[in-house]
């Protein structure tokens, strides 16, 4: 396994780059951060769609983080690249963009729940004392209980990345050379040492993995010991009620 470490090293890192694309552990980091810097906005839109005043967005929402939620990865990927990008846009795009907007969407469905729990398991009356500040329902979530939300749903998010890099190696399927392509090249030129290979492939990723998921048991604790302080509002937002309170 070490020899095999030894030699084969500068592939698995970066694949065939830079006299062919990005691949290996680099792409798949990649893929996962990018992936969560996107899915993020996404599940916040999502998160407000899934609590909006308005039934048929809340609907729309619902029905959407259901069907993502239901439906295996696998399917959304095979979907996205053979069927859904090519008739929209007229051309098949690479597998990097089609494994991106897969996670981008499928990460983006779970996160809304995520943000969704956060929000929930907040005090209603931080909601209810910023409606009365003046605040639209829209900017209450946003000033107010938003930036509380997230902050406790962290640790979640941190987890949430350990699932991306791991879903990453779907991408092998459709040809992407990532951590998992590269390790299926490694074992089909090696041959006889597809134990050693995949062995390695499965340290690789602990190793990608296991101080995230640390990270992430760490925060939880500090969050613990450490709760949110309600954000203060504004004093323009303020201005309104204390002319009417002098009134």
């Amino acid at each position: 396994m070490l020899e095999i470490l030894h030699e084969y090293w500068l592939q698995i890192l970066i694949g065939n780059y830079p006299n062919g694309p990005l691949g290996g552990v680099a792409l798949t980091l990649l893929l996962a951060i990018a992936g969560l810097l996107l899915a993020l906005p996404a599940g916040v839109i999502l998160a407000l769609g899934l609590t909006s005043t308005w039934r048929s967005v809340g609907a729309a929402s619902t029905g959407l983080v259901f069907y993502m939620r239901s439906v295996p990865l696998l399917m959304h990927l095979l979907w996205i690249h053979y069927l859904v990008l090519p008739l929209l846009l007229g051309h098949a795009l690479s597998g990097f963009t089609s494994v991106l907007v897969t996670l981008v969407i499928f990460n983006g469905a779970y996160l809304s729940q995520t943000i969704r729990a956060g929000m929930d398991a907040l005090p209603k009356g931080q909601y209810e004392a910023a409606r009365a500040m003046g605040f639209g329902h829209l900017a209450a979530l946003r000033r107010v209980v938003g930036p509380q939300a997230l902050r406790n749903v962290t640790p979640s998010i941190v987890g949430q990345l350990v699932i991306l890099i791991k879903e990453t190696s779907l991408g092998s399927l459709i040809g992407l050379a990532e951590t998992t392509q590269q390790f299926l090249d490694l074992n089909d030129r090696l041959g006889n040492r597809s134990l050693e290979v995949f062995a390695l492939l499965a340290l690789t990723f602990f190793a990608l993995c296991y101080p995230l998921t640390l990270f992430g048991r760490w925060l939880e604790r500090r969050y613990a010991r450490t709760p949110a302080a309600v954000p203060a509002a504004p004093l323009p937002a303020l201005m309104p009620v204390l002319e009417r309170k002098k009134a």
